[in-house]
């Protein structure tokens, strides 16, 4: 039973890892998109997301500011350099997260297979009782 609920947890650390391993990959593209603004020259013309795989076609106006929802309907404007670090920061973070889940995932995995053992002698040894 131990030996299941090990399992399960295992799964849902491998879900987890997973799930924060997305979330870093996003940061990233996001950190790309961020400096690449910086660098589009004003006036050009961008696709800008207004739903999930919807665009608009818009011209830019201003390539140094960005507008960063801070919580509770909240905005600021930001340079687009801070942005940047501001992502930096939390793509660091969620490496430290993903390092500190995968040290959870191998303590496991080495709690699972130490049990594994420990059923397999025990069964081994019902087997020779039955042989005898």
């Amino acid at each position: 039973m131990q030996f299941q609920m090990l399992q399960q947890h295992m799964e849902k650390i491998n879900e987890h890892l997973e799930m924060l391993t997305q979330r870093q990959a996003e940061l990233e593209i996001s950190r790309n998109a961020v400096a690449e603004i910086g660098k589009t020259a004003v006036g050009n013309e961008i696709l800008v997301p207004v739903a999930d795989g919807i665009f608009l076609k818009a011209n830019l106006l201003d390539n140094q500011k960005l507008i960063i929802n801070v919580g509770a309907d909240t905005t600021v404007e930001h340079s687009v350099d801070h942005v940047v670090g501001l992502l930096v920061k939390q793509q660091e973070e969620m490496i430290e997260r993903i390092a500190e889940v995968e040290e959870i995932q191998v303590q496991l995995q080495s709690q699972v297979t130490a049990m594994y053992q420990e059923i397999s002698q025990n069964e081994e040894k019902e087997m020779g009782k039955l042989a005898k």
